[in-house]
């Protein structure tokens, strides 16, 4: 294992952030949209949906696969949380026991623990009440169904909450972006030689220091690795002359995510036509559909008016050309025209709303690939640019 070559890090200065604001606006999007769709309540189990509703920070990514935690939000606003290993928390409002609604805490025969939940469900919101289900066991959403509650999903109206961020949540994002962007030119410093996992790991230990969450990806490669995208980081050496690749993916401090993408040359090496080519056609794409974002632009505009490569680069394109951003990947995805019969869905940018916008050029004739991608905030006359991490001067000469 190489030794990593790291500078003195200055530890980034936390922003004051009004915590009781941020959580209250939080709190009051998602009664809003309750309050507009009828719901009484709410179950909620997304680990990220916890921490936007909560501020709950405990388990998160073992909530992800062993759902332990299940928040029941009433319309009013009140919280009761359900499965809590601390209760020494200032929004809460009470705790129970976990539903185990899961094999793991619940075992593997789930009608009594299913009735319990049920219980505390009429308990909550009385019996006949509609009842917003984010993911749980299908037998607790029927027991719901056949006791008479009308169940329906909790996702879109919590995906409509966290569309329009406040102040705060701004301020949260910036300084989930200033961390990235300090990890960015500690992993762009490195001299050849290191392992993609050990370059990833400086992405991690710089994010926890800074009480930041987690990274949702791998998402670091390197030389031929870059082509096509979704290649993982390995323990493939970096040599010297290779372009690295890397997407931060990453929750950072306040739970606000930081996701941006740049690709270098290690070892300050003179780039390769190819790396120019495909460097310059990747930042031509950013910039194009960057400048279409402006409150009132349909996702569909966005789609029809969004750059257009050259055929021997359309088959390995990225996944979609913006999606949006807040704790972490969230609605909208707007695809590419060719994906939009398949995949897209219509709908309006609004002020507030936090996008990155995304790019990877690799050609499905091989060689190497490139990957950008900024973060945008919706302003009432365009978007301003989050990110600022430069740019590769000599990949675009």
């Amino acid at each position: 294992m190489a030794v990593l070559s790291q500078s003195p890090q200055p530890s980034l200065p936390r922003p004051d952030v009004d915590l009781d604001a941020l959580r209250a606006y939080r709190l009051a999007r998602l009664t809003a949209q309750m309050r507009r769709h009828a719901v009484d309540l709410a179950v909620l189990t997304n680990p990220v949906s916890l921490r936007y509703t909560a501020d709950w920070r405990e388990y998160l990514p073992y909530q992800s696969h062993i759902p332990t935690y299940t928040l029941f939000v009433t319309a009013d606003g009140a919280l009761t949380m359900y499965g809590a290993y601390a209760t020494d928390h200032d929004v809460i409002d009470a705790f129970g026991p976990t539903h185990g609604l899961n094999g793991f805490d619940g075992g593997l025969d789930q009608r009594g623990r299913v009735t319990r939940f049920v219980d505390d469900v009429v308990s909550a919101a009385g019996r006949r009440a509609r009842v917003a289900l984010e993911p749980v066991n299908p037998s607790a959403s029927l027991a719901l169904a056949e006791a008479g509650f009308d169940v329906v999903d909790a996702e879109p109206f919590v995906e409509r909450a966290k569309y329009v961020k406040s102040a705060e949540e701004i301020t949260c994002i910036r300084h989930s972006v200033a961390v990235a962007e300090l990890a960015l030119g500690e992993l762009r410093a490195q001299p050849p030689g290191v392992s993609e996992n050990e370059l990833l790991a400086l992405l991690h230990q710089i994010n926890i220091a800074h009480d930041g969450d987690w990274i949702d990806g791998r998402m670091l490669c390197s030389g031929p690795r870059t082509n096509p995208w979704y290649q993982q980081s390995s323990e493939r050496i970096v040599e010297a002359g290779d372009l690295v690749a890397v997407d931060t993916d990453m929750v950072g401090p306040f739970g606000y995510s930081a996701d941006i993408s740049r690709t270098w040359v290690a070892g300050n090496a003179a780039p390769t036509a190819g790396q120019r080519d495909r460097y310059r056609r990747a930042r031509d794409e950013l910039a194009h559909n960057a400048q279409l974002i402006e409150p009132g632009r349909t996702f569909r505009e966005l789609s029809e008016k969004s750059f257009r490569q050259a055929d021997e680069f359309v088959a390995h394109r990225y996944t979609c050309l913006a999606h949006g951003i807040g704790m972490t990947d969230e609605y909208p995805r707007i695809v590419y025209p060719q994906d939009w019969g398949r995949e897209g869905y219509d709908g309006e940018l609004v002020a507030g709303a936090v996008l990155t916008v995304e790019s990877f050029v690799g050609s499905d004739r091989g060689g190497p690939g490139v990957k950008l991608e900024d973060m945008y905030l919706v302003t009432p006359t365009g978007a301003e640019r989050l990110s600022t991490f430069p740019f590769e001067e000599a990949l675009l000469a």
